[in-house]
């Protein structure tokens, strides 16, 4: 976070010397892997403590902008990315001493249209090689559409959610560039909810006792070419 003020102080001091900072775009794709983290869940009023979370690896694409300014970058741009991930909830939170109830699994899936305003620091700033640390935030917006979610084994019940179109996250990162060709590390994690409280088939909502609100944590590894 600290990394913002000195970026934009550096902008600052650079404005009137237009030939030290430098403009780039270019293109990047790559994998990231989502993980879950409930952040307020309850099933049949109980609190749940417990649970096991699969991640599941995605993919992205995006375009990319950055402003240089000698040690200093803000960088953006907009891309599109499909996030999956799913987790499962021991029985014992349903059982009631027959022994019949089943471990509770949610498996979701969404894509979005991204957009991260980040400010970083190259750490090696010599052609052709370049690394570099950043951090900042990240907005998501979910078309309801492209959201999936399945619910399985809350029977009688037949529950159903939908995603929350904008998602805020914040991101730290770090890049390796030689030359026109860089490779980016990054972890985002969700600030608010990615899912709206539970609903039943027949519309009632939220559904009292039942809530698997949740936020995501995303490690992602890209490879792109600026021009």
């Amino acid at each position: 976070i600290g990394l913002y003020p000195m970026a934009l102080y550096a902008v600052g001091q650079e404005q009137d010397k237009t030939a030290a900072s430098s403009f780039e775009w270019g293109g990047r794709i790559g994998f990231a892997a989502t993980g879950t983290n409930l952040s307020d869940a309850y099933i049949d009023g109980k609190r749940i403590t417990e649970y096991t979370q699969d991640t599941q690896v995605g993919h992205f694409f995006a375009l990319q902008f950055r402003l240089n300014f000698n040690r200093f970058l803000i960088q953006s741009g907009l891309g599109i990315s499909h996030n999956k991930s799913s987790f499962s909830i021991d029985s014992k939170y349903r059982d009631s001493g027959t022994g019949t109830a089943k471990d509770i699994y949610c498996s979701y899936s969404l894509h979005s249209l991204t957009l991260p305003i980040l400010a970083g620091y190259h750490i090696i700033n010599s052609s052709p090689y370049y690394m570099s640390v950043f951090t900042g935030p990240r907005m998501r917006y979910t078309p309801p559409k492209l959201f999936s979610t399945k619910i399985e084994n809350l029977d009688p019940y037949q529950f159903t959610e939908s995603a929350e179109k904008f998602i805020v996250s914040w991101t730290i990162g770090m890049s390796f560039q030689i030359g026109r060709t860089f490779f980016d590390f990054e972890y985002e994690q969700s600030i608010n909810d990615i899912t709206s409280p539970l609903s039943d088939l027949s519309g009632a909502d939220p559904v009292p006792g039942y809530r698997l609100d949740r936020r995501i944590g995303i490690i992602s590894f890209s490879y792109g070419i600026m021009f």
